[in-house]
C-alpha cells in the first residue's frame, strides 16, 4: 500500500484595494473581488473549486472503476444571505446549501454512476471541506 504524506498547500493575498486582492497560488495569479465586482468573487472560487475538483476526481475515480467518461459538465449553485456579511444578519455568514448537477457523457449504466458518484463526493478534497468542520485559525501580524 502507498503511504502518502501531508502536504501543506499555500496562497499569499496581497490588496490591490479594500475589494481586490491578488492572490499567488504557486506560479499563479488570481484576482478576487467582491460579489458584483470586476473578478470573480471569494463565493465565486468556492463553488468553481468544487466543479473543478469533482471532474479531477470524478476522473481518477472513473479510471479505478474502469469507466470511460467523454465529457463532464458541472453546475454549482450557491445559496447565500449577505446578513451577517454586512453585520446586519443573523443567518450563517456562509452558504446556507449548495447544489451540484454532474452532467456526464458515458456508456456506464446508472447503478455504476451512482456508486461512482458517490466514491467522488467522498474523495474530493474540497467537498469534503465544505461538508465538514475544518479547524482555521485565523491570527493577526502587524507589518
Amino acid at each position: 500500500m502507498v503511504e502518502y504524506k501531508d502536504m501543506t498547500i499555500k496562497v499569499v493575498g496581497k490588496r490591490i484595494s479594500p475589494t481586490k486582492m491578488k492572490v499567488k497560488a504557486g506560479e499563479f495569479e488570481i484576482m478576487i473581488d467582491k460579489v458584483g465586482g470586476g473578478f470573480p468573487s471569494p463565493l465565486d472560487y468556492t463553488l468553481a473549486s468544487l466543479a473543478g475538483c469533482i471532474n479531477i476526481v470524478g476522473t481518477l475515480v472513473a479510471k479505478d472503476m474502469g469507466i470511460n467518461i467523454e465529457d463532464i459538465e458541472i453546475e454549482v449553485e450557491g445559496v447565500f444571505n449577505p446578513g451577517k456579511l454586512y453585520g446586519k444578519g443573523t443567518q450563517r455568514a456562509g452558504y446556507k446549501e449548495i447544489k451540484v448537477k454532474v452532467k456526464v457523457k458515458t456508456d456506464a449504466d446508472e447503478e455504476t454512476l451512482e456508486k461512482w458518484l458517490k466514491q467522488v463526493e467522498e474523495r474530493c478534497p474540497i467537498s469534503d471541506n465544505l461538508a465538514n468542520p475544518t479547524p482555521t485559525k485565523v491570527e493577526f501580524e502587524k507589518f
